[in-house]
């Protein structure tokens, strides 16, 4: 977003535009005068306000609030004054200003009540609630937000009691109590539920999901999360959206799933970055709006100096060509600007690109571990079939050592008893004691692999393959099998 002295330099150079283009309008000095608008009244001062809050500008939303404040105070309307402090409160708040906001709210509160406006009593109690929590003073935050919680559910408002329970849960979040602050967060989504508010339903399954992660509740975390992101993209909320993003992919690093975690990385960054040309546009556009007065003024100063302009030609020449530079400068500015913001993110995707191969590397890297030690295995196998004559024992040693990992041979298992969900069973109904290594073989012969196959899978020469079906065979002969074929053919009947 462009700082103040930016847009302020961008107002300027406006302004010396419109002058330069308004010195030859031949406009009546009278009629300049009837169509000068000037937001005179507090509500057009309010509304202003208003506006440059939405737009992010808390200094100008801090300056019209004010005058707006000192008008209706004049007027003696405790209603509107108590209003306008609240609103003061907030933007004080923004500015960091906190003792400002609570002097602010706490006026504001005793006007509201002097008054009976319960609902904006509440809103002062849970805005200070919020000064309260960042402060981390979590008792007067519960005693200012209890009090809140009171007064809404009296006047029946669930989405101002929406709001209070959910400062509530943040209250108890930083606090480090992560049960309460679930159970606080949950009654704001039953409250936002009854009234059909999408976005606080947003808000308070992010919060969840930030609660769950805290616990280390995957399953719960992940879920909230993408529930967040489906309600912000319901409401067509850029910052919604952005936010659930973030949630998401911050919910994917914690639990280390870094392919998830960087996809909704850049999802999260392409949105922030339409915001932040979105917020431009608007501030640009606000600033035009705003230049209609000051465009006005500067007429009837052109009709008061034309004649004094019209005898100063060279002066003119030397002031257009000033204003030619400024504009080439703005234009060199905003290249520069561009290139820079290129520049930042061919950075970001050379780091996202960076990590992508850091994880490559690390799975080749387990790979290439894996693999040695199966080659150490058969490398052993062929040393030891060189000094013992023994081949029975050495195979029977090489085969009852794990070739699989424990968990790759327990994930296998487990993906084959989908298949074969009887297999392992009728194994142990046969009463035949089968070793681990001949499960192994016959869950292959299972899946149609020939002896070379095996040995491959295994890790093991077509020899060791071939002993242990041998040492199979006879076991099951002894028990009136024919063959191994004829025993798998037993166990899939």
């Amino acid at each position: 977003m462009l700082n103040m002295n930016k847009v302020k330099w961008f107002k300027n150079l406006c302004l010396i535009l419109l002058f330069a283009f308004s010195c030859n309008d031949k406009v009546d000095e009278s009629g300049a005068k009837n169509n000068l608008i000037v937001p005179n009244t507090s509500a057009d001062l309010r509304n202003l306000g208003d506006e440059q809050w939405h737009l992010g500008n808390y200094q100008e939303s801090l300056n019209y609030f004010t005058k707006a404040y000192k008008k209706v105070k004049a007027t003696g309307d405790e209603k509107e004054t108590a209003t306008l402090l609240n609103n003061l409160g907030l933007v004080h708040w923004r500015l960091e200003n906190n003792t400002a906001a609570m002097e602010c709210y706490t006026e504001s509160a005793a006007l509201a009540e002097k008054n009976g406006m319960k609902r904006l009593l509440g809103l002062t109690h849970t805005n200070r609630a919020l000064i309260l929590k960042e402060e981390r003073n979590f008792e007067e935050a519960f005693a200012q937000n209890n009090e809140a919680i009171r007064l809404f559910i009296e006047i029946e408002k669930p989405k101002d009691l929406a709001i209070a329970y959910n400062n509530q849960g943040q209250i108890y979040r930083y606090s480090g109590v992560y049960n309460e602050a679930l159970k606080f967060y949950l009654l704001s989504l039953e409250e936002c539920n009854k009234i059909d508010n999408t976005e606080g339903k947003a808000i308070a399954y992010q919060n969840l999901s930030a609660v769950y992660a805290k616990q280390g509740n995957k399953e719960k975390a992940l879920d909230a999360a993408r529930k967040c992101l489906k309600l912000s993209y319901k409401v067509k909320s850029k910052v919604r959206i952005s936010e659930g993003l973030n949630e998401l992919s911050h919910n994917y690093d914690l639990f280390r799933i870094p392919d998830s975690a960087l996809f909704y990385f850049k999802k999260h960054y392409e949105v922030e970055k339409s915001l932040m040309k979105a917020n431009q546009s608007k501030i640009l556009s606000q600033y035009q709006a705003n230049l209609g007065i000051e465009v006005k003024n500067l007429r009837i100063k052109n009709l008061q100096n034309e004649k004094k302009i019209a005898n100063n030609r060279f002066m003119i020449i030397a002031f257009c060509a000033l204003v030619a530079l400024l504009i080439s400068a703005f234009f060199i500015y905003r290249y520069l600007s561009i290139i820079k913001f290129r520049k930042k993110q061919l950075e970001l995707e050379l780091e996202n690109s960076k990590q992508i191969i850091q994880v490559k590397e690390d799975n080749l890297k387990t790979y290439i571990i894996d693999l040695t030690h199966k080659n150490n295995i058969i490398s052993k196998l062929q040393e030891t079939d060189k000094e013992n004559t023994d081949i029975d024992y050495d195979v029977t040693e090489l085969l009852e050592q794990k070739i699989f990992t424990d968990d790759g041979w327990d994930k296998f298992k487990k993906r084959f008893a989908e298949i074969y969900p009887y297999f392992f069973s009728r194994i142990k109904q046969s009463g035949i004691s089968v070793t681990e290594a001949e499960v192994r073989i016959l869950v292959l012969m299972t899946l149609k692999l020939n002896g070379n196959e095996m040995a491959n899978s295994l890790g093991i020469s077509p020899q060791s393959v071939r002993a242990c079906k041998m040492r199979l065979k006879k076991k099951l002969q002894i028990s009136n099998f024919d063959s191994v074929e004829s025993y798998l053919q037993y166990i899939h009947s």
